[in-house]
């Protein structure tokens, strides 16, 4: 593979901002569909159209995240190569920004952490309430944010190598620290059937220090980023096999691992990273110089990012209230229907943009970092 000169010159990618919305989208509904349906084992036949469909499924909706890491990465160590001068103000500031988005959705999640405390206190489990609070602070309340300090903290320590060497190494390490994150989540059923004190070691250090996903995750994906920046995209041709040949690769992997036993979580597999390099590699040459498009693009970047934040939390509060209304069958059906998913992105469109529209006052100026 040859890479292309690098290029002067400031340059919007506009395939990137509306990949990052329908990166959302799959984002929400890894988390609105029927329990079970990116885990293995609860309430699901085993048949092998299903475990098919649901690999498929998976292969499609897994790829959001490391998408977010990656343009995340890419767009910042951009602006460092055309302002190497500006280097660590520019890292600063996208980390200050991350800090104030989580700042933003902790506060307003607290009500969901009082909540489990609460619970955990009423059960005099002082132990699950430190646990809690120790996790909440991680990941955030209710949990869902974990992808920002991850973010943030894989950015410094990709800024920090500044040679080639120095990028080839972090690279290495982030792919071992993925492949560890890989055995608990697709290979995690390696563990269960394992009783030797190594595995279980290992098990419980993903468990308690949550390393298996939150934390390692972000690092591979953050290099990537910035050795595109650096590099630029490279010449590959035949994208009209290698996609598909990289998709299948995925729903394969994903279709084994269910299929022996192995398959817990979807989170992390090894051939994910394959196809996103080279989806992320079609993107950046894809070149759009239609007005219109780039404003769609632009608005859809934020309603994707507030969205990306905040359907969290409105899963959360939605199943708090419908668990106030107890089991009856209009829970089960709206839960089990896509009701949930369109009015949350719905919602999510008409509240970001009545935050972008007050923005304009300044005592309200906070609601920027909602998105």
């Amino acid at each position: 593979m040859q890479t292309e000169p690098k290029k002067t010159g400031k340059k919007y990618y506009p395939a990137l901002d509306l990949t990052r919305f329908v990166a959302a989208l799959f984002v929400i509904g890894l988390h609105i569909f029927p329990e079970g349906s990116t885990s293995a084992g609860i309430g699901l036949d085993e048949s092998i159209p299903t475990l098919l469909g649901l690999s498929f499924m998976n292969a499609v909706l897994r790829v959001a995240v490391p998408v977010f890491f990656l343009i995340s990465s890419f767009l910042l160590f951009k602006k460092v190569e055309e302002e190497p001068e500006c280097k660590w103000n520019h890292i600063g500031r996208f980390c200050l920004r991350l800090l104030f988005l989580y700042l933003f959705y902790y506060v307003t999640g607290l009500p969901l952490a009082i909540k489990d405390i609460v619970g955990f206190a009423s059960q005099g489990d002082a132990g699950g309430i430190l646990r809690y609070v120790v996790i909440t602070l991680w990941k955030g309340a209710p949990r869902g944010f974990w992808f920002l300090v991850s973010l943030a903290l894989s950015l410094v320590i990709a800024s920090a190598c500044n040679t080639k060497k120095a990028m080839v190494a972090l690279t290495a390490v982030a792919g071992v620290l993925y492949a560890y994150g890989c055995l608990n989540c697709a290979y995690f059923g390696i563990f269960k059937t394992r009783s030797d004190p190594f595995s279980q070691a290992l098990y419980q250090a993903g468990e308690y220090l949550e390393l298996s996903f939150s934390s390692l995750q972000a690092l591979l994906f953050v290099a990537m980023g910035k050795i595109f920046a650096t590099c630029g995209t490279f010449k590959i041709k035949g994208y009209a096999f290698i996609l598909p040949i990289a998709f299948a690769l995925m729903v394969g992997e994903l279709f084994l691992t269910m299929q022996t036993g192995l398959f817990v979580y979807s989170d992390a597999f090894f051939t994910l990273p394959l196809f996103v390099f080279f989806l992320m590699n079609l993107l950046l040459g894809i070149e759009v110089q239609n007005e219109r498009f780039t404003h769609v693009a632009k608005k859809l970047k934020k309603v994707g990012s507030f969205s990306y934040l905040f359907h969290i939390q409105f899963f959360c509060y939605m199943h708090w209230i419908l668990d106030a209304m107890g089991n009856n069958v209009f829970r089960e059906q709206f839960l089990y229907l896509a009701f949930p998913y369109f009015i949350c992105v719905g919602l999510c469109f008409l509240l970001q943009s009545l935050f972008e529209y007050l923005c304009r006052y300044k005592a309200l100026h906070f609601l920027r970092y909602s998105y």
